[in-house]
């Protein structure tokens, strides 16, 4: 497995290679997994995307981190948007060699982010409050507003199948 963490109380992430169990056995907020099956086509392009070579596992990686930072944008990446961009540059390697042209495959393939609704004393209780949380990449006329657009895991999930690169979402909760 491959993911995208920040460091525990920062506002910087890496790249990690684990496996399933250990991935499992960290501090885990519920006992809740959720998955997609890609289709064959895009299994084929992720596997040679994550055998090729380290470097390229990461090229997209960027280090500053927010929970919440802009589908759009470059300032910031979250894990879920890590992940989507690095799946748009394994699909498309021959054209996607950056997070700008990551996006662009992303809103070609119709991915709409979730929209957050967070009003200002919100916004400013999570940034004082947590390092991992920004607010600054945002357009100034959406934030103002109180709309965050961020990539969810909901987001991810509605749509890789209606892009048709996955089967429908599994989830297994654990009582």
């Amino acid at each position: 497995m491959v993911h995208k963490l920040n460091q525990c109380g920062t506002a910087v992430a890496q790249v990690y290679r684990q496996g399933l169990g250990e991935f499992f056995l960290d501090d885990l907020w519920r006992y809740e997994a959720a998955w997609v099956v890609p289709t064959p086509a895009v299994q084929a392009q992720l596997v040679a995307a994550l055998n090729e070579s380290p470097a390229r596992i990461v090229r997209l990686h960027t280090a500053p981190y927010s929970i919440v930072s802009y589908a759009w944008g470059q300032k910031y990446q979250q894990s879920n948007q890590w992940a989507v961009e690095t799946l748009a540059a394994a699909m498309e390697p021959a054209t996607v060699d950056s997070r700008a042209q990551a996006q662009a495959w992303m809103q070609f393939k119709g991915y709409v982010p979730t929209t957050l609704k967070l009003g200002p004393l919100t916004r400013l209780g999570g940034r004082v409050g947590s390092a991992n949380i920004a607010f600054d990449d945002h357009p100034n006329d959406k934030r103002f507003s109180d709309r965050i657009e961020t990539v969810t895991v909901d987001s991810v999930f509605a749509w890789l199948p209606r892009a048709g690169l996955s089967a429908a979402p599994v989830t297994l909760k654990l009582q």
